[in-house]
């Protein structure tokens, strides 16, 4: 079920700033004490998520397959709603859902065995396997409208939107890294269906 077949956008393509990098904390800051060393373990930063969710990225995180399968679905379930005669036979909408929460669900109990858990820290408002699947969605929006439309509005619009995604994803990464964000540990109450 590969929906992306072509290489993905360089990461700054559309976003004049500079590539963020890991920066390894001073000794002041508070992510720097050695009781912290080592937490999020396996958390893939804002180039490596985009690079899994584009198919070209490997390693031994099992966030990397997960953003893959999520990025395919969200792409199937943008072909499916854009063209009929695309679809493939065995389409279901629900079943694609489905699949969809699964994997959320899948990245949520990953989250919660391998991220650190602060007590006084501010909570975020989504879980890891919401905000990855988001990122997911976006890209495969972002890859469709790239290689179907011609408004230079358009394409400019959704690079955009993708440039602000991956910046948002970075910002809640190097939160996660600081201690100074909680993520929710999921929710699995009743699947929507569109």
């Amino acid at each position: 079920m590969q929906a992306n077949a072509t290489e993905p956008l360089p990461l700054d393509h559309y976003n004049r700033s500079e590539p963020r990098t890991q920066v390894k904390p001073g000794p002041n800051h508070p992510a720097s004490t050695s009781d912290d060393a080592g937490t999020a373990e396996g958390l893939l930063d804002a180039r490596q998520l985009f690079l899994a969710v584009a198919g070209h990225w490997e390693g031994s995180s099992p966030l990397i397959g997960w953003a893959r399968e999520l990025s395919d679905l969200h792409a199937t379930l943008l072909t499916a709603s854009v063209s009929v005669t695309r679809r493939p036979r065995d389409f279901d909408s629900a079943v694609t859902q489905g699949q969809i929460h699964t994997l959320i669900g899948l990245i949520d109990e990953w989250a919660i065995l391998h991220l650190p858990r602060p007590t006084a820290a501010r909570r975020h408002t989504h879980s890891l396997g919401e905000v990855i699947s988001h990122v997911a969605h976006t890209y495969a929006h972002t890859h469709s409208t790239l290689r179907h439309s011609s408004s230079a509005e358009r394409l400019h619009d959704a690079a955009l939107r993708l440039a602000q995604v991956q910046e948002g994803y970075a910002d809640l990464i190097d939160e996660i890294r600081a201690l100074r964000i909680e993520l929710p540990s999921g929710y699995r109450g009743p699947q929507a269906l569109s």
